[in-house]
């Protein structure tokens, strides 16, 4: 297999299944992202377009059921 040669990577938010949040589906991806250093907990340090995406939609939504305005 090559080897990844990108000098930066994104880093992947994982879910509370401990799943990579822009494919949470595949368990081999949270398995790969965590293994080559490219996942975390801390939804703050995330740089993965995708994931921002789906991160910002799901605290609108939390927003949305604390203050149904």
């Amino acid at each position: 297999m090559i080897k990844d040669k990108r000098q930066k990577r994104d880093l992947h938010a994982l879910d509370e299944n401990g799943m990579v949040l822009c494919n949470s589906r595949d368990k081999e991806a949270a398995h790969r992202a965590e293994a080559e250093g490219i996942a975390t907990e801390d939804w703050a340090a995330v740089t993965c377009r995708k994931c921002l995406e789906l991160i910002y939609k799901h605290n609108k939504a939390l927003q949305e059921r604390k203050d149904p305005s």
